[in-house]
């Protein structure tokens, strides 16, 4: 079998609304949306990819602003090879949608039928099965779907929307007995924003690539699409990073550090490009300035948050020579604290002490 490369994205949500921002941030955000779309384009190309697969919610809605379709038009309708398109709950297919309405062009295929349906394409050896959602909701698509009958050197892919292992869903409810009777290669997949690994049930291979840029801290990490090849020896996939805006939730424990060093080091591998919510921990003898850090951290990145969990940090020796049973324990420990030759041991012994403490005020429960 001489071997298919695919690039499988999905979930782009164009013309995102990003509410939380002012109309002018929101309006750069959705714009950056498209530039993705041209990155994506150049990594068809550079890859050589035999087709690309966008698995649904490429749009937010089922209306697209006229920069959008132009740019979706321009990225997509310049490739050299056919681009397959399976509707999400986000953009559905209807006479009314973008689907229907933009004059698309010649090598972009619409799935836009409630069942599943087959698609070949002159010059590409590979069987493309797929279908599109009506609507927001969808009933389960691969439950009653026939495998096709296996031909030679032909592999077959599906292209779906939908919600794998998710039990009772309303949005193409797929199960793991779904996957293992559908005589598929390869499943491209869309809904999930997380990208998953490359899994397996029976001969069949899916995955999802997860979207293509973070919107929030709820889609944290690198994002980016999924370069799929399958030939003789299997099914590989490999991702590629789209370069799009970044989120990250860093915890940095602050417990007896420089600060602003256990902060830098922490973020190390972010850019000024990324969004990133710092969580500060630990045990602290002040707690933190944070309006100081947040001008020392100005213009380190799009966007900062900072949220200050850290602990005002105890003196467990303050009940030396109390007539309690924490200052007897606390006591004995205290006389071992002062003997020790070194900080490293005296850090052990005031941990001990710290543990000692916590249980005798737990009733013997370590917290």
């Amino acid at each position: 079998m001489k071997e298919l490369k695919l690039l499988h994205a999905a979930d782009l949500h164009l013309d995102s609304a990003f509410e939380s921002l002012s109309p002018e941030a929101a309006a750069e955000r959705r714009k950056g949306q498209r530039k993705i779309l041209f990155k994506l384009a150049e990594e068809a190309e550079q890859h050589g990819v035999d087709a690309v697969l966008l698995c649904g919610d490429i749009f937010n809605g089922i209306d697209a602003e006229r920069e959008t379709e132009r740019d979706f038009c321009r990225a997509m309708g310049a490739l050299n090879c056919p681009v397959l398109i399976s509707p999400g709950n986000h953009d559905p297919y209807t006479p009314y949608s973008f689907w229907e309405t933009v004059h698309l062009p010649e090598n972009i295929y619409v799935f836009k039928t409630p069942d599943i349906e087959g698609v070949e394409f002159p010059g590409v050896r590979a069987r493309f099965w797929g279908a599109g959602f009506q609507n927001t909701f969808c009933r389960p698509l691969l439950c009653d779907f026939t495998a096709p009958e296996k031909r030679n050197d032909m592999p077959d892919i599906m292209v779906i929307h939908g919600d794998v292992g998710a039990g009772e869903s309303a949005y193409n409810s797929i199960s793991r007995e779904d996957i293992l009777k559908c005589g598929m290669d390869y499943i491209a997949l869309g809904h999930i924003h997380a990208r998953s690994p490359l899994k397996k049930a029976g001969e069949t291979s899916y995955a999802y690539s997860g979207c293509t840029e973070g919107r929030g801290f709820d889609e944290t990490g690198e994002k980016g699409a999924l370069l799929v090849k399958i030939s003789d020896e299997g099914v590989s996939a490999e991702f590629i990073p789209l370069g799009g805006i970044r989120y990250e939730i860093v915890q940095v424990d602050i417990s007896g550090k420089n600060i602003m060093k256990a902060i830098m080091d922490a973020v190390s591998g972010l850019t000024t490009n990324d969004c990133c919510r710092l969580v500060l921990t630990g045990e602290c003898e002040e707690f933190p300035d944070i309006n100081l850090l947040r001008r020392k951290l100005d213009g380190c990145f799009r966007d900062l948050q900072i949220r200050d969990e850290t602990t005002q940090k105890r003196n467990v020796w303050a009940q030396v020579n109390d007539d309690t049973l924490s200052g007897a324990f606390v006591s004995r420990l205290y006389k071992m604290f002062k003997a020790a030759k070194s900080a490293e041991d005296r850090d052990i012994i005031e941990l001990a002490a710290r543990y000692g403490l916590s249980a005798i005020e737990n009733g013997g429960d370590l917290i």
